[in-house]
């Protein structure tokens, strides 16, 4: 007994001392193109070119949209794709899109991938397997030594270090057209979970702002922290043979023929075909860390986002917030507080305590409400059964079961002018700890599409409102406003959330662990 303790002591130690970045020697070089090519741009109903210095946005908001775009790209790719994500699942939605992926690699398209190791632990042998074709070059974000059941015990060990992560999400394709938002690759993402669903959004890009997602992208496939995935894990003959004819099998199932038959068989995906996609055209700004942000102190702001966005952006009439993880620090409440004075209307949609997949983040969030709309900010919780009936009614549905709704769209809309869209979170992780993109795009008219977006997530059917209810004396107690199964209904307490859920959250905030959320 003494030995095995031993054993798994000095395996602890191990790991907890072993190189906790691995990193190849310094940041490559890397080619980036003077302009975006023009090679996919006639999908579009008008004169992209003619455009600039704008570019065109498509919004997509709908799941499926979003998924086919992203598939309908790989179908049309000459030249390259270029793909970031935090995590890329092996599900159904995964396969399609790897599929198509492969199919584009096998055309002589070049693919190059730049995933996050947070959850590839066990993964590597069917990576291996992709990463095997001759077109397709695979790179791993601030990678572990230990795979396996290990990957998230080093992790753990050591989350100064490899606690840091690569949050950023883009798909571009031919330096001509991209795809990025909220959305990592899976199906929970694209409303395909039977269990769960993400609310969440991304946006179509093409135009001069694919080049910066290009060179953003080429800057992270070139960093340090991005390893080669063969000095990772490489497969075996025989491995190899067993993944591809597994992975074939997958796609011969008549479950995942209909789910592709579905998923192409929407409006968004005739317009393109038929190179009739209409597009808002306007001028953005990209805005990103830096990969190197996860090798400073949190407190190091010389790779942040932070001080870099334009001034011009600061809220003169309205502010809306659509963000999942929304833990206003001192600096936000002082700037809301400025805002409120000076007449700005606030809105903010986060997730309800029955919603979050982050209890802790929503612990810490609940410590501001009451200060919040004391301010006048508006405050609006998703819960889990939202869009539940259009969910449980749609084609890719074979189990007619509905799935549980949560918030993961991070958008803000500011004085009806600049959507702005993108990976950050408003926590302490995202602003200090892992790397997050957004793009400001100036329009009034696609502000007002993803103003109405807000305005049906924001229904009493789909969100609680949260309102003050105070006595003569200015005691003050938060209540959660809905209309659930067509009843309008009032809770005091953390919206309809179970008493376990409810003791987690007032336990939570005794800990300090704010700054790692």
């Amino acid at each position: 007994m003494k030995n095995v303790i031993g054993m798994v002591l000095a395996l602890f130690f191990i790991l907890g001392c072993s190189s906790k970045h691995i990193e190849v020697k310094e940041d490559r070089s890397f080619y980036f193109p003077k302009k975006s090519s023009s090679v996919l741009y006639h999908y579009a109903k008008d004169n992209i070119a003619a455009q600039g210095p704008r570019s065109g946005y498509y919004p997509l908001e709908n799941h499926l949209d979003s998924l086919s775009a992203r598939i309908l790209l790989a179908y049309a790719a000459t030249k390259s794709i270029k793909l970031q994500y935090y995590t890329f699942h092996s599900d159904p939605a995964g396969k399609l899109l790897l599929k198509a992926l492969v199919d584009a690699a096998d055309r002589g398209v070049k693919i190059e991938v730049l995933i996050d190791d947070i959850a590839l632990g066990d993964h590597d042998h069917s990576i291996a397997v992709v990463n095997d074709h001759k077109n397709i070059s695979i790179r791993v974000f601030n990678p572990t030594n230990a795979r396996g059941a290990l990957h998230n015990v080093e992790i753990g060990l050591n989350s100064d270090t490899l606690g840091r992560r690569m949050h950023n999400k883009s798909f571009i394709v031919d330096n001509s057209m991209a795809v990025f938002g909220g959305r990592n690759i899976g199906d929970i993402y694209f409303g395909l979970n039977k269990d769960d669903y993400f609310v969440d959004n991304d946006i179509l890009a093409a135009g001069p702002l694919v080049n910066k997602l290009t060179y953003a992208f080429n800057l992270y496939f070139a960093s340090k922290f991005s390893v080669d995935f063969m000095h990772i894990a490489k497969a075996s003959v025989e491995e190899l043979k067993k993944g591809k004819k597994k992975y074939a099998e997958s796609l011969a199932s008549p479950e995942f023929k209909h789910f592709k038959k579905v998923v192409l068989n929407r409006p968004f995906v005739d317009a393109f075909r038929k190179k009739k996609l209409a597009l808002y055209f306007a001028k953005a700004e990209l805005y990103y860390d830096g990969p190197n942000k996860i090798g400073t102190a949190p407190d190091d702001r010389t790779y942040h986002i932070k001080g870099k966005i334009d001034k011009k952006y600061m809220p003169k009439k309205s502010l809306v917030i659509v963000n999942p993880y929304f833990i206003p620090d001192d600096e936000m409440m002082a700037f809301f507080k400025t805002l409120r004075a000076q007449g700005v209307e606030i809105s903010v949609l986060t997730n309800s305590l029955e919603s979050t997949d982050g209890e802790w983040v929503y612990a810490y969030y609940s410590f501001k409400q009451e200060a919040l709309l004391k301010m006048g900010v508006k405050l609006y919780e998703i819960y889990p059964s939202a869009f539940s009936e259009a969910l449980k009614a749609q084609a890719y549905n074979l189990h007619k079961k509905t799935p549980r709704s949560a918030l993961h769209a991070k958008a803000m809309i500011i004085d009806g002018r600049y959507f702005v869209i993108g990976s950050r979170n408003l926590d302490p992780r995202s602003r200090n700890l892992n790397t997050e993109m957004v793009a400001v795009i100036e329009s009034v008219e696609l502000s007002k599409h993803e103003k109405k977006v807000f305005d049906i997530l924001t229904e009493p059917e789909h969100a609680y409102e949260l309102k003050l209810v105070c006595d003569g004396n200015d005691n003050c107690e938060v209540r959660w406003y809905a209309v659930i199964e067509g009843k309008e209904v009032v809770f005091d307490s953390d919206g309809d959330a179970g008493f376990t859920d409810k003791m987690f959250v007032f336990f939570s905030r005794i800990l300090p662990v704010e700054d790692l959320l």
